[in-house]
């Protein structure tokens, strides 16, 4: 993935988090907004530092 993408994709992922956390659902709209997969998504959060939290199929309690 082209570095540019990537900054985008932590810049959204910074702007939708709050206190750290990420909701799993908010995690999956933001990939489709971006056109990425949402594990993209969850690499970011994890390079930020971010929780993704109320996964849909109930983990990450």
């Amino acid at each position: 993935m082209e570095a540019i993408k990537k900054e985008r994709i932590a810049e959204e992922v910074k702007a939708a988090a709050v206190d750290g956390r990420l909701s799993c659902a908010r995690a999956f709209a933001l990939a489709e907004k971006l056109a990425v997969k949402p594990r993209a998504l969850g690499e970011a959060a994890d390079d930020l530092g971010i929780r993704i939290v109320a996964c849909q199929l109930g983990l990450f309690k």
